[in-house]
């Protein structure tokens, strides 16, 4: 469980310079396979279907992202 959260602590859960294309209402955007030996692959999804993978990542309120800088 700690190797799959440390890919997430402190990042956000996608930067600009992934997202390669929009149009038509697709997005496409590059990612990692951890799986498959760390191979850069593209996968397109619909507008919707990203925004609502985003705000997955989106903390409730009053909830805060933990700093390794605090510890």
């Amino acid at each position: 469980m700690l190797e799959y959260l440390g890919r997430y602590f402190h990042r956000v859960a996608i930067s600009n310079h992934r997202i390669v294309n929009l149009e038509n209402g697709y997005v496409t955007f590059k990612w990692r396979d951890y799986k498959d030996h760390n191979k850069e692959k593209f996968m397109t999804l619909t507008v919707a279907e990203l925004m609502r993978r985003f705000f997955m990542h989106v903390l409730p309120r009053k909830f805060v992202k933990l700093d390794t800088m605090e510890y």
